[in-house]
């Protein structure tokens, strides 16, 4: 899908999962590499994600929201760096939010040159 489609849907209300990559045995939700930028303001938050969250009643999202890189909104990340959405009380790694995940981190390919720089900083094979 692309990124004028999720806007476009975004706008309508509809919320179509995005392909992923063939990265055979890369899980998202078990590395969380990219979730951990190191400093605030990195993972930027589109508006029309603010809009989707507020339509689902997610009022919640929109608190985690901090000024961010470009003059645009990010989530805000804990005192280890980390997105204050990564780990669940199932894995450390997963995302709280994954099934409505913003479209920065739904955008970022699995498997891409970025998410092996990712993983190589946290050691991860």
């Amino acid at each position: 899908m692309e990124r004028r489609e999720l806007r476009l849907g975004l706008r309508h209300g509809l919320r179509r999962p995005r392909p992923v990559s063939a990265a055979p045995g890369l899980d998202c939700l078990t590395c969380g590499a990219c979730c951990r930028t190191g400093h605030d303001g990195r993972i930027l938050v589109p508006a029309d994600d603010l809009v989707f969250w507020r339509r689902l009643g997610r009022a919640d999202l929109i608190d985690t929201i901090q000024p961010g890189h470009f003059g645009e909104v990010a989530f805000a990340t804990d005192d280890t760096g980390a997105c204050v959405h990564l780990g669940t009380p199932v894995s450390p790694n997963a995302c709280q939010i994954y099934a409505i995940r913003g479209t920065t981190c739904r955008d970022f390919e699995r498997g891409s040159p970025q998410c092996h720089e990712f993983r190589r900083d946290f050691d991860i094979v």
